[in-house]
């Protein structure tokens, strides 16, 4: 079932604590209605957890998000050296029922090692221990950005591939002096590093780091051709390899001849 958080109520953070379960606990550890919700992040292991008789198996990286006053529960034990993190949420007029003014996320949601929402997870937790200032509308700004950030991963899970092969396309073209990590990529479209290295070979044939490095081998060909004359430092420069050396090295392995080769052939040609 779905959980529904209307942020223009302030939410208050009534408990935060991360867990380590070193030996698998009892099958039924937990069984409780809370009048909080309840945010639940699985850094390690496994476990499941029941919320009105639907069950959700957990791994790493998944997130689960109980609403207030519906029971949930466990009926089988967690693997060893399972650790996670839990916050409970104040639970505010127009937070379980549908509305324009209220966001809704699913249940479970797999966040692919997002890193921001794995670090607001954690920067809960710290903040509820801590005795800084402004505590209370520290958590409320964190417990607000978690939320947002987990839309974000929700709506890009959903989106079409093609779109997110398209627009990773269009930023290694639009912005060809730059050479992007996979990390970064993947974090930018809130997926997993393995799921957009699946969309892209799907929409392209090639995994993320092929793709873009056969573009800029194939932008760097073409504008030495143009111009023969342009010094190999430049061109690296240009098209994002780190130095004319790495730009020759690329360039052999892909086209069986060094950029000096190339450029040769395209003066010749042009003669």
């Amino acid at each position: 079932m779905p959980i529904h958080l209307n942020l223009s109520a302030p939410h208050q953070v009534v408990a935060a604590k991360s867990h380590y379960y070193k030996q698998p606990t009892e099958p039924l550890y937990l069984n409780r209605t809370l009048q909080f919700h309840n945010f639940i992040y699985l850094r390690d292991g496994q476990w499941m957890v029941t919320e009105s008789d639907t069950d959700y198996f957990l791994e790493k990286d998944d997130v689960l998000l109980l609403s207030a006053g519906h029971r949930h529960y466990t009926r089988l034990p967690c693997a060893p050296h399972t650790r996670t993190m839990c916050v409970h949420i104040s639970c505010e007029q127009g937070d379980l029922t549908p509305s324009p003014a209220a966001i809704t996320l699913p249940t479970h949601l797999n966040i692919g090692g997002h890193a921001k929402v794995r670090n607001y997870f954690e920067n809960i937790v710290s903040t509820f221990w801590s005795n800084q200032k402004y505590k209370k509308e520290r958590l409320a700004a964190y417990f607000n950005l978690l939320v947002l950030e987990l839309l974000d991963v929700y709506q890009n899970a959903s989106r079409p591939e093609p779109d997110i092969a398209n627009e990773i396309v269009q930023l290694i073209n639009g912005t060809p002096h730059k050479r992007f990590t996979a990390k970064e990529i993947a974090a930018r479209f809130s997926v997993s590093i393995k799921t957009m290295n699946a969309i892209m070979l799907r929409s392209t044939g090639k995994s993320f780091a092929k793709y873009q490095s056969d573009r800029k081998l194939e932008m760097a060909a073409s504008q030495m051709k143009v111009d023969p004359a342009v010094k190999l430092s430049e061109i690296a420069s240009m098209f994002g390899f780190y130095d004319e050396f790495h730009l020759s090295r690329s360039f052999k392995q892909k086209y069986g001849f060094s950029p000096t080769q190339y450029k040769s052939f395209a003066h010749n040609d042009g003669e």
